[in-house]
């Protein structure tokens, strides 16, 4: 499975655990339209950190990187497997 599909059908996961069934672009924001909540992008980034080895502590922690698939995939780009920006 390709990295877009895995990270699609995480996000379609977690907004379904809210009843929210409607898909999504991948531009479309999620956090900052409030489609996913503080839970949910808690859930995300500790997906993101073990999956990937993406260091948020180490890095910081922006919305606008986890508001879509894009801005995901973007992230996930550019921060190599085990390594912290």
């Amino acid at each position: 499975m390709n990295e877009r599909l895995a990270i699609r059908e995480y996000l379609q996961n977690l907004l379904r655990q809210t009843g929210d069934r409607n898909g999504f672009a991948d531009n479309d924001s999620l956090l900052m339209s409030g489609r996913l909540d503080s839970v949910d992008t808690l859930d995300l980034v500790v997906f993101l950190e073990e999956k990937y080895g993406i260091d948020f502590a180490a890095r910081g922690f922006d919305k606008n990187d986890l508001d879509s698939l894009d801005g995901i995939m973007a992230l996930i780009g550019a921060t190599p497997p085990g390594v912290s920006l």
